[in-house]
C-alpha cells in the first residue's frame, strides 16, 4: 500500500474499531490520516468500501487469536462451545466485529463482497481439520464423512448470514445450541 493509502486505511481501522460504521464518516477518516477528503476517494470508493476490507482482516485476526487460545485437541463438544464463547467475548468488544451482528446495511454487504468469505476463512480450515482429526480417532458415526458434515455447518453459516431475519434474544445461545445439535448427531 502507498503510504497515504496505508494512513487513510490505519485512521479508518482505528476510528471504526472506536466509534464504529454509522459514527464513522469520510470526513473524519480523511482528517484523522492527514489528508484531503478527495485523495481518500483516489483508493477507495466508499465508506463501505473500506470498512469491507477493514472487516476481514479484522475478522481473520481476530479468528487466528482465537483459534491460539484454544486446546484443539480437546472433546468435540467442549472445543466449539469455547471457540463460540470466545467469538461472543472478542465481537462484543469489536465495534468492527459487532457490524456483522448488529447493521444489517454492512452484513449484506459483507455477504455480497465476501462470496467465499467462508470458505477462505481461518475458522473453515480448522473445522476441516478437526473433522479429519475426528475421522482418524473414529469420532463419527455410521454414515457421516466430511462432506455431510460440513454440509451442515455450511448451512449454519446461512443461518447467520440471516441471523436478522431471526426471532430470538440470545442468537449465540442459538447458535451454540444448533452446533451442539450437529455435533450430537454426527459424533458418537
Amino acid at each position: 500500500m502507498e503510504n497515504k493509502e496505508q494512513r487513510l486505511f490505519d485512521s479508518a481501522h482505528e476510528l471504526f474499531l472506536k466509534q464504529g460504521f454509522k459514527e464513522t464518516n469520510i470526513a473524519s477518516i480523511a482528517q484523522h490520516a492527514g489528508v484531503a477528503v478527495g485523495t481518500f476517494y483516489r483508493y477507495f470508493d466508499s465508506k463501505e468500501d473500506i470498512f469491507v476490507k477493514i472487516y476481514n482482516i479484522e475478522n481473520e485476526n481476530v479468528k487466528r487469536k482465537i483459534l491460539s487460545e484454544v486446546d484443539m485437541d480437546q472433546l468435540p463438544n467442549k472445543l466449539i462451545s469455547e471457540i463460540l464463547q470466545k467469538i461472543l467475548l472478542y465481537t462484543n468488544d469489536n465495534h468492527i466485529l459487532k457490524e456483522w451482528f448488529n447493521n444489517s446495511k454492512i452484513n449484506s454487504i459483507l455477504v455480497k463482497e465476501n462470496s467465499n468469505a467462508i470458505e477462505n476463512s481461518v475458522i473453515y480450515a480448522t473445522l476441516n481439520k478437526l473433522i479429519d482429526k475426528w475421522m482418524d480417532k473414529g469420532l463419527l458415526r455410521d454414515g457421516f464423512d466430511k462432506k455431510r458434515i460440513i454440509s451442515m455447518f455450511n448451512a449454519l453459516a446461512i443461518l447467520d448470514i440471516h441471523q436478522s431475519e431471526i426471532v430470538t434474544d440470545d442468537y449465540f445461545q442459538l447458535l451454540n445450541d444448533l452446533i451442539s445439535g450437529i455435533l450430537k448427531v454426527c459424533l458418537k
